[in-house]
């Protein structure tokens, strides 16, 4: 049936026809490859979609590391400083042991010396009541 009405059809008709089905033919194979670039830009996105899910994922694991990294950096910094305080302490306490003992020693020496100075002066004395 077709075919009889092809044969009717002028030599220029047949040609429009032809170019219109060239034209709708152009149309379709551009909107197949703009489907397909969607499609393919759809599946980047998917696929990027899952790597974003896999960064964050890395972030989030990145993150839990570097704090459990501080946490043990704080705890070291709390007992070294601990440690400091207890050697400052005992330090201290030496220097105020040994500044006990040498306030004792010398208030010892003073002793002798004024002792050892008011016989002097006392033989001073005697020996000027002597020669008297």
């Amino acid at each position: 049936m077709v075919s009889k009405e092809l044969k009717r059809l002028s030599r220029r008709e047949l040609v429009d026809i032809i170019y219109q089905m060239k034209k709708n033919e152009q149309q379709l194979q551009e909107e197949i490859a703009s489907l397909q670039e969607q499609l393919e830009d759809k599946r980047i996105r998917h696929s990027m979609a899952g790597s974003i899910a896999e960064a964050a994922t890395s972030v989030t694991n990145l993150f839990a590391t570097a704090q459990a990294a501080a946490d043990l950096y704080l705890n070291e910094i709390t007992c070294m400083r601990e440690e400091t305080e207890k050697e400052c302490a005992k330090m201290i306490e030496q220097a105020r042991k040994t500044a006990e003992s040498i306030s004792q020693a010398t208030e010892v020496a003073d002793q002798e010396q004024s002792e050892k100075w008011l016989q002097f002066l006392e033989e001073i004395d005697e020996g000027e009541e002597n020669e008297q």
